[in-house]
Formats: C-alpha cells, structure tokens, sequence
C-alpha cells in the first residue's frame, strides 16, 4: 500500500488535458486509481480485471469495490474516495462527469468546480467535501465543507456545511437541511490521547449520539486518504486495524432515511508503536 497522492501537471483548460493524455491502449486517460485496497476491479475492453494502484483510470471505464473494498480515484480538480460495494464510471461523453451508479463516495474539490458527479436522480458540483450515496430509486447529498449544487428536474438546491438533500428518482431535490448531529469529542473512546495496540488487536470504537445507524472511517495521520469505512449500528464497533502505524478515526451519525451528517472530531490509533 501506498499513499502517494498523485500530482496533475499544467494546463487550466481541460480540452488541453485530454488532447494530450492517452493510455497505452490508445483511450484517453482523465484519472488516476491513487489508492486501492482489498477487493476493486476496473472493467475495460477486455473485461474485469483487479484495479491496479497508480493505475490510469480510462474514459468508459467502469470501477466497483467489494465488501471490503476502498479505492480513491484522483482527476484533475477533483478526488473521489469510493466506499465499500459502489460502482462509478467514466461516461464517454462529451460533458465531463463522473456517474456513480450504486453506493457511497466522497467528492473532493478545492480549486475547480469544473467537474461533476452525476447519479441517475441528479447532478452535484461544487467547492469542498460532500458526501454522496445512490441508493435504488434515490440520491443522498450532505455538504460536509464549502458549498454544493444539487440539481435535478430542472431545479437546484445549494447546500452550505452541514446540510443535506434527498433526491427521489423523477423528483427535484428536496429542500437543504440540517444534518444529523455529530457525536462530541468528550463522548469518543478512543480520543486525542491516543490507544495503542499490535496489528491485528481488536478495538473497541465507542461514541454517543441520538441516531439510528452510522459510518466509521479510518485515515492515517497526515494524509486524507480513507483507508476504511464501514455503515455500524449503534456502538460500540470492533475493529482490527491490519496495518503499521498512525491513524485517525471518526463517526457521523445517520438519520432514519439514511442521511449522513458531519463527521465526529478524530480519536488517535496508533499500532506496532512504542510509546
């Protein structure tokens, strides 16, 4: 594994881009698979194949993780982390997208808003952190920073930090919202003093929030690469941490139709360390 986030070179128009970079097999290449982990495969003209880590990521090409699966996809102006059983894909099209056909990733802009996310109910852009979930017959949108656009069936709905949209198949976006409410920091186990443990121990994840269900991700410390992430239950959550070294942990909260909220302050993990 390694966590070496790619680096796009030169040129602000994106035509330029893609008149200039191809892949070896002759298709143009708009991304760059800069993370994978456990199950992801990557479907091309010969079929599925395992995804290769800093591998190009072609137009058409289609991309899918596992049960266990985490991969993050870095285009230019923008990165995806893609969750666990998801599909997305890169339409050959003429207006430049993202499809994400089945569930959960984190859009990541900072500079540009050039590029956009689509799902079959919708179409988000935006400057910022948003988290977007395409389930069977609907989309669900939660700024997390910055500010979003989410559009469908003619009508738009722009979402500031910590609001979210629901958009039902044939329907526009339902009107911004609050989120729910993340768990504090007080409440966390571990917190900022950090635990320490072998590879392979299993942990204990405790937090408190008034909500139904909940997502779990797990970064290294200096690097905003989600290594794991998993939708829990109420806590507490087990976990082994497989790898060496420093990490991060957090916990949104999710409401009884499935809307994700900000995430939690971090906790510190940290393995095979002497303290």
């Amino acid at each position: 594994m390694r966590l070496c986030p790619s680096r796009w070179a030169g040129g602000a128009a994106l035509l330029l881009i893609l008149g200039l970079t191809h892949s070896a097999a002759g298709q143009t290449t708009l991304a760059k698979l800069t993370y994978v982990e456990n199950e992801v495969e990557a479907r091309g003209p010969s079929g599925w194949k395992d995804a290769i880590e800093e591998g190009n990521f072609d137009i058409g090409q289609q991309l899918r993780t596992g049960p266990n699966g985490m991969a993050r996809l870095q285009l230019p102006w923008m990165a995806l982390s893609i969750s666990p059983d998801s599909i997305l894909r890169l339409p050959d099209e003429f207006f430049l997208s993202v499809l994400l056909e089945k569930g959960r990733a984190v859009l990541e802009a900072e500079n540009h808003d050039s590029l956009k996310l689509v799902t079959p109910e919708g179409e988000i852009r935006g400057l910022g952190r948003a988290v977007v979930r395409r389930e069977p017959g609907r989309t669900l949108v939660t700024c997390v920073t910055g500010r979003f656009l989410v559009e469908a069936r003619g009508r738009g709905v722009v979402l500031e930090a910590g609001r979210g949209t629901i958009v039902a198949a044939g329907r526009a976006p339902t009107p911004a919202e609050d989120t729910p409410a993340p768990p504090t920091d007080e409440a966390l186990w571990p917190g900022m003093d950090p635990v320490f443990a072998n590879p392979g121990d299993t942990l204990d994840l405790v937090w408190e929030a008034d909500a139904p269900a909940f997502q779990i991700e797990i970064l290294p410390v200096g690097l905003d690469y989600v290594l794991y992430q998993r939708d829990v239950g109420p806590p507490p959550y087990q976990v082994k941490v497989p790898w060496s070294g420093a990490f991060r942990w957090r916990v949104a909260s999710r409401d009884e139709r499935g809307l994700e909220g900000v995430p939690s302050p971090e906790g510190l993990i940290c393995i095979d360390l002497v303290k």
